[in-house]
């Protein structure tokens, strides 16, 4: 049985940047500039990388490995 991979906090920033564009595009309003409504970008990004680093640890993969974790207490050499 192979093991699941785990999921790259970038992938979840990068998802939650699409999500947050297409809300912040949706909130647009003309005349305000770009910068108008940045949370609208940078919260979902944030989510995602939270919701990424939780799978990894539910699923005990990438740096929640128990495997890792022990090598790390001993030391890599």
């Amino acid at each position: 049985m192979t093991r699941p991979k785990p999921w790259r906090m970038e992938v979840g920033a990068l998802i939650g940047l699409v999500v947050g564009s297409v809300l912040w595009w949706a909130a647009y309003e003309s005349g305000k500039g770009p910068f108008q409504h940045l949370n609208l970008l940078l919260g979902p990004a944030a989510v995602g990388m939270v919701i990424a680093n939780l799978r990894n640890r539910r699923r005990k993969v990438g740096p929640y490995d128990p495997e890792v974790i022990e090598k790390n207490r001993r030391g890599r050499f």
